[in-house]
């Protein structure tokens, strides 16, 4: 049993023991002995959040002397303290941390110079970049985005330089909408990509950092139109609420179809949306494939309104006290024989509006053009009442006139 096929298991073996020593070196500990130079990495420490480093950092050689087999040359690095670092361009001495029984003869080089420039944000439009053409006998719509703006976050001096963000899309050989998520890019002013120091490190970030984008895709020969959207409802809201808006979104959306089928296609009404009992808002989503267009026209591409109904408290009526009473067009030679008292009335209207409604802010008076002399009991009281509220009744008060005294 042990001599046969004998050959191949010697070689086996000596495989085995092969790998097992080629492992082993290549985990073991890379120790220092003697005088060695060694290239190592530059790190930054310290570095304030609000700081970008614009300079690609390089290598440095480090001499060393000394012998200790348990430090793992690997693991050596040299460093930058960046603590309390402003934008601008700043020389940095090279640092190393000690090592046991090691001494450091030389770093070089032992100081680096660095442009740093302050983090900042912009907000900045989304481009769409079309790239191919349809399939023949198609044609490309207008491309809607969303969101149509981001949040970039970066260098200040290279966000000075950008007014728009972008992505790309594809529409090699298309016949069907293009509906896709595409990842958000910057170009310079020449068109090319922007990058930092090290071009394997992005110092743009946007968020968010892909947006959706729909290209409508349609036969050739058809037009476009964009028509605003009217969003009706039905019902009552309940428990003493209202409705206060519904509108619908988005507010427009783009249509395709012959100039004659878009002609006098103005508006689109969506809905109505039943908002009987609410009595909180209310978003309802409508899919386009539920809404009737006229004959000859189509949406652009597929999508889903979202109408939203707003409920509001509905009006409440308040007692406001102590409302002077004046009196005007007093007739020649006449005059009141006596102040007529100050009275209470009852507004009526929304809370917003009722809430800061205060005797100084109501003007009530009442008509003496044309009276004598005399008592007039229940003579009806005129007003001017703040916006959005309504007097509940019309107050009456006694008018007290005399001649006016020679």
């Amino acid at each position: 049993m042990f001599k046969r096929n004998l050959g191949y298991k010697i070689v086996s073996l000596i495989l085995a023991v092969l790998f097992w020593l080629w492992v082993n070196n290549q985990t073991s500990v890379q120790g220092i002995y003697g005088d060695q130079t060694l290239t190592i990495p530059l790190v930054l420490r310290n570095q304030p959040s609000n700081i970008m480093v614009m300079t690609k950092l390089p290598e440095i050689h480090v001499r060393l002397k000394g012998t200790n087999p348990n430090i793992n040359v690997k693991d050596l690095f040299a460093y930058i303290d960046l603590a309390g670092s402003a934008p601008g361009k700043h020389n940095f001495d090279v640092r190393m941390d000690p090592q046991p029984q090691i001494r450091i003869l030389d770093l070089e080089p032992s100081t680096v110079t660095l442009q740093l420039d302050s983090v900042q944000e912009k907000v900045l439009p989304v481009q769409v970049d079309l790239t191919g053409a349809p399939a023949e006998g198609y044609q490309a719509g207008q491309p809607v985005v969303k969101p149509v703006s981001v949040n970039v976050r970066g260098p200040g001096t290279i966000l000075s330089e950008l007014n728009k963000a972008l992505v790309e899309v594809s529409l090699t050989g298309k016949k069907d909408t293009v509906v896709t998520s595409s990842p958000v890019l910057f170009r310079d002013k020449k068109g090319n990509p922007v990058y930092g120091p090290d071009p394997s490190v992005e110092v743009l970030s946007a968020s968010p950092s892909s947006v959706d984008v729909v290209v409508p895709i349609q036969p050739q020969g058809l037009d476009s139109k964009d028509i605003p959207i009217h969003a009706l409802a039905q019902g009552s809201p309940g428990g003493g609420m209202i409705l206060g808006s519904v509108v619908s979104i988005p507010g427009d959306v783009q249509v395709f179809g012959t100039a004659e089928a878009l002609r006098g296609f103005d508006a689109l009404k969506v809905g109505p949306v039943d908002v009987s009992g609410l009595t909180a808002d209310k978003s309802f989503p409508i899919p386009s494939d539920k809404i009737t267009l006229p004959q000859g026209v189509s949406f652009a591409a597929p999508t889903t309104f979202n109408v939203l109904a707003q409920i509001l408290p509905g009006p409440v009526e308040k007692t406001v006290s102590n409302v002077v009473v004046r009196v005007r067009n007093l007739s020649a030679g006449v005059e009141q024989a006596q102040a007529i008292p100050p009275i209470s009335v009852t507004l009526k209207g929304l809370p917003d509006a009722l809430k800061n409604a205060t005797a100084a802010q109501i003007q009530l008076w009442v008509d003496a053009g044309g009276l004598a002399p005399g008592n007039y009991p229940g003579t009806r009281v005129y007003w001017q009442l703040p916006p959005g509220v309504e007097m509940v009744g019309t107050p009456k008060v006694t008018l007290s006139l005399k001649a006016h005294a020679s």
